[in-house]
């Protein structure tokens, strides 16, 4: 049986005995999941009422924005937005020279861009940096909730959070100009080094991937100095501890792309390839992202301590629970185990 439609019935492409029964299967467990997490919602719910975290916080007003006093460390953050932004705008130019390439539409004004840059590097330039300014939003967010979470910046927090910034700005540069030179010969034996791994989504260099996981891992650290007073009064279920969590585990996803070498198996290292893409971007970053909007959410007043952690604590089941299994619909097209 095919997944192309319409299917060819003079090919015999008609659906087996066995794909109507996993297709059954399929929406009587989905009915099942969903009365799963209805009736966890449920129970949550009814605990509401002997939680005694405050209901909200006041609603956030623009006189209150007025009298706001960023700290160091929210200063500090500011940077990564401007980051973001300016990488957003890379990205869509780099997507731009790669669609016109696709459509052989490459010279202007007697210029054929498609020399100058390659479509194996906008391309790669463009994927690389949709997940850079993603991560620099999310850097720059979780720094700047802190003081408001903890009610309390431990001292050098901005010195810390200029320090990630330096070392994000160098490894993007570095990896931006290695996408470049890498592909095109200029590297010689370094290209797996410091030019293009030649794997989708984790294009970068080998050494500016390590800068990667250290600025990571030193995002970690600084998030954890910053939220330490607040996890001593919450419990471990609290939107500071899951803030904690999240981030943890988008240090330790990472790593799944450390596993591919030039040497290795391409069954194995494609991968662990995919696990960066599918496990640490489409899941673990998701968990994260709920847990960062809910915090926001609280301190805007726009919704209670309760429901936030009980919305996180759905979506965490969600993502990780059935989104770990759906995504693994891709193993059939990419021919995994």
């Amino acid at each position: 049986y095919t997944h192309n439609w319409p299917y060819d019935e003079d090919a015999g492409n008609r659906p087996s005995a066995p794909v109507l029964l996993w297709s059954i299967l399929g929406v009587l467990g989905l009915a099942l999941g969903i009365g799963v997490v209805l009736f966890a919602h449920g129970r949550l719910e009814a605990s509401k009422a002997a939680d005694p975290s405050p209901r909200n916080a006041s609603v956030l007003t623009v006189e209150k924005l007025k009298r706001f006093v960023a700290t160091p460390g929210q200063r500090a953050s500011y940077q990564f937005f401007a980051a973001a932004a300016s990488l957003f705008g890379l990205q869509v130019l780099a997507g731009v020279l790669t669609v016109h390439d696709f459509v052989g539409f490459t010279h202007f004004f007697g210029v054929d861009l498609a020399e100058v840059f390659p479509i194996t590097v906008t391309r790669s330039w463009h994927l690389q940096w949709a997940i850079l300014w993603i991560v620099a939003c999310w850097i720059g967010a979780s720094i700047f909730v802190l003081p408001m979470i903890s009610e309390h910046e431990p001292a050098g927090q901005g010195r810390w959070t200029n320090g990630l910034f330096w070392l994000f700005v160098f490894l993007t540069a570095g990896s931006a100009i290695g996408i470049y030179m890498g592909p095109q010969g200029l590297l010689g034996g370094l290209w797996h080094l410091l030019g293009n791994q030649g794997w989708e989504y984790v294009e970068l260099g080998k050494l500016w991937q390590v800068l990667l996981f250290g600025a990571l891992a030193l995002w970690c650290f600084i998030v954890f100095r910053g939220i330490r007073p607040g996890l001593r009064r919450f419990d471990p279920s609290s939107l500071p501890t899951w803030l904690s969590y999240t981030i943890l585990t988008v240090l330790v996803l990472f790593l799944a792309g450390f596993v591919a070498t030039p040497e290795t198996n391409f069954v194995i290292a494609d991968f662990w390839r995919w696990m960066v893409v599918h496990m640490w971007v489409e899941a673990f970053l998701e968990v994260f992202t709920t847990a960062i909007v809910a915090c926001f959410m609280v301190l805007m007043g726009l919704t209670s301590v309760h429901t936030a952690t009980r919305v996180v604590f759905l979506g965490s089941v969600l993502f990780l629970g059935s989104g770990i299994i759906g995504i693994s619909h891709n193993f059939y097209w990419i021919a995994k185990p």
